[in-house]
């Protein structure tokens, strides 16, 4: 895998019309992909239904377990031979029991790297209980571009639609993939997953190589996994078929879940550091260009963090996100005198920049590898760069503290990292790394301060005043959502917001401040007026919620019940006030309230004269791991604070 994936955008797959013959060594071409990359080269039949179709009460017992469709088979024959290439035969064989299975997995495929590798699809058809057997139609293989509006890169997907899939049918997907390595700027690696989201009967992962020292390290976490040594040979197989990994809402990435089977060109992390090292540092440029640029941005700076936060901003805001990552440009950073030029590049050609400027500007900054998918040092079983597909900056501010700073996030503040990227997995570029690492996290991504005075007039309406102030994840995750948008359209999403809590009923005027700079604070202001909303005549005692209290509490509350529960953290605080008229008073006010657990803590007092009154609510609860046999307390302590959302007092006339 090349670094290329360098944000969190949703990759939009466009398709490439095939239309061939349905006959033997018909090519598959798109554009720009090296010749004979998708070969449809069918031989034989070498499965019948039969041998195959599994026994009635197992087919019972899929159903049962509500099973739509199931791997019979899955094998993998790898072959690494003396003149740097790789072939791995790949088959795979699938019983569809009802509707919802053929509609899920009713096609089937694989990904491929026009780079470096091409491929032989040699069975593809269904077999069905009358003993017939369907063959794909070569004419509606699908070859999907793995790209977005801003990322271009060398992945296609192969699509294979099997026809004429009734309940009762197996299909057969036979393809062999022969990987050039040499043509790969990493060392080879491969990933086998013997157990995912679905149910697999039978996994088996055959592997030879040519030469002893073609030996490739390996490594599996999977305990129904046993794998044997040869003398040129390693054979893998489960004992057992492998049940589904279990989905849940909250649950963590699938590369930290998901068991696996590693086989990798043997070395270490300090040679894997050392080697991304040759790539970064010949893109740093030699001429006087952008130390006059560092100059320019850092007039008056006046401590270290300010020039790393004016030459982060300049870098993130200044230079766009474009990812052209084909070949070498997957792995490699450009010159950063190119990325300049083009005010646009990915996130190694923006890292590197902000490295050359920093450097420039006197700080110690370097590159660091890091991912948007893995957060568990447990999955990264063997040293390869494939595990990272993302590129940061760090510089090192005193012997105790670095910071970092995603240079493709435009719209969270240098200092902090990306919500995504707390406690992701790294590795240092150069600098002695001998083993990857896990980024810092911030004690809470939730982070808020509420003033709110109420004017509460005798026809029983209520005046609200209203600033929300968000900071950190908070914010920039507004900033993502609103700052693409139209006026009108931002009014809307404000205004949309703002019923989602305090109710449909209500039409306030809003205004937003803070949106173009990252750097400060998004403050949303509200002005409400809630008609009819306390008989004034017969008000004795007042009670309302802090609702932006209640709906954050209700949201951070889970129902995780296989994994732990990733809980990100809040710091909230409100200071919320409400005003009388005409000669009446505040008599008696709520409890002060001091609750602290294991998970945090809340905070209220008042503050009062005869004719005002102010709660002071402060909730602090650092992000934390939550084990699942501590969730159901976690979530107890959740109910106590929202019950005590609620602030009260007494008024005499």
């Amino acid at each position: 895998m090349k670094i290329s994936a360098c944000l969190w955008l949703s990759l939009l797959l466009l398709a490439c019309t095939v239309t061939v013959a349905d006959t033997s060594n018909r090519v598959f071409k798109l554009a720009g992909n090296m010749p004979n990359q998708v070969l449809w080269s069918p031989v034989n039949p070498s499965y019948q239904y039969r041998d195959l179709l599994p026994q009635p009460d197992k087919i019972a017992t899929f159903k049962k377990l509500g099973y739509g469709s199931v791997t019979l088979g899955e094998t993998h024959q790898i072959w690494l031979r003396d003149d740097k290439t790789v072939e791995e035969t790949v088959s795979v064989s699938r019983f569809y029991m009802d509707s919802n299975g053929i509609e899920t997995v009713g096609n089937s495929g694989f990904w491929i790297d026009s780079t470096s590798q091409r491929v032989e699809i040699k069975e593809a058809y269904v077999l069905q209980p009358d003993g017939s057997l369907v063959s794909v139609d070569a004419g509606n293989i699908q070859i999907n571009g793995d790209n977005s509006t801003s990322i271009f890169n060398d992945y296609s997907y192969v699509t294979i639609p099997f026809s004429q899939l009734i309940p009762g049918s197996i299909s057969i997907l036979t393809y062999k993939i022969v990987t050039y390595y040499d043509k790969l700027p990493l060392p080879w690696f491969r990933a086998l997953n013997p157990a995912n989201f679905g149910h697999i009967e039978r996994f088996q992962a055959q592997i030879n190589w040519a030469k002893e020292k073609q030996k490739p390290a390996w490594k599996t976490d999977y305990a129904k996994l046993v794998c044997k040594e040869g003398a040129l040979s390693l054979t893998c197989n489960t004992l057992e078929p492998s049940l589904p990994v279990p989905t849940e809402r909250g649950m963590p990435a699938y590369n930290d879940v998901l068991p696996v089977l590693v086989l990798a060109e043997a070395t270490d992390w300090n040679a894997i550091s050392n080697k991304m090292q040759t790539y970064t540092e010949p893109a740093l440029s030699n001429t006087t260009v952008i130390k006059d640029l560092a100059d320019q941005l850092l007039k008056e700076a006046s401590s270290a963090e300010d020039k790393l936060q004016r030459l982060a901003t300049y870098v993130a805001r200044e230079i766009r996100y474009v990812g052209i990552e084909h070949g070498y440009n997957g792995v490699v950073p450009r010159p950063t005198l190119k990325t300049l030029e083009r005010r646009f590049g990915d996130c190694k050609d923006k890292t590197m920049l902000f490295v050359d400027l920093a450097r420039q500007a006197g700080l110690d900054a370097y590159p660091v590898l890091t991912s948007t998918n893995r957060h568990a040092l447990s999955k990264l079983l063997l040293p390869s760069l494939n595990y990272f597909n993302h590129m940061i900056a760090c510089v090192k501010l005193s012997a105790y503290k670095d910071a970092c700073i995603d240079l493709t996030d435009s719209q969270t503040s240098p200092a902090y990292l990306p919500n995504t990227l707390q406690g992701a997995v790294s590795l240092s570029v150069g600098r002695g790394a001998d083993a990857p690492s896990t980024l810092d996290s911030e004690p809470y991504t939730w982070v808020v301060d509420i003033k709110a005075n109420h004017q509460l007039t005798d026809d029983g309406s209520i005046i609200e005043t209203l600033e929300r102030h968000y900071d950190s994840h908070w914010a920039a995750g507004l900033r993502h959502s609103l700052v693409s948008k139209s006026q009108d359209d931002q009014d809307r999403s404000l205004l949309e917001y703002y019923r989602s809590v305090m109710g449909d009923k209500v039409t306030p005027t809003v205004k937003l401040q803070g949106l173009e700079d990252p750097n400060s604070l998004l403050v949303l202001s509200t002005n409400t007026e809630f008609r009819n909303a306390y008989n004034a005549k017969q008000l004795i005692n007042f009670s309302e919620i802090d609702h932006w209290l209640r709906n954050l509490i209700n949201n951070t509350k889970t129902t995780n019940v296989i994994y732990p529960y990733s809980f990100q953290g809040i710091n909230y605080k409100s200071q919320i006030s409400y005003k009388l008229e005409n000669q009446k008073r505040i008599n008696n006010i709520g409890p002060k309230l001091d609750y602290t657990a294991e998970w945090g803590s809340l905070h209220r007092y008042y503050r009062n004269d005869e004719t005002s009154i102010t709660a002071f609510t402060e909730l602090k609860m650092p992000r934390l791991q939550i084990p699942v046999e501590k969730i159901a307390e976690f979530n107890r302590f959740l109910d106590l604070l929202n019950q005590e959302t609620r602030i009260v007092f007494s008024v005499q006339k």
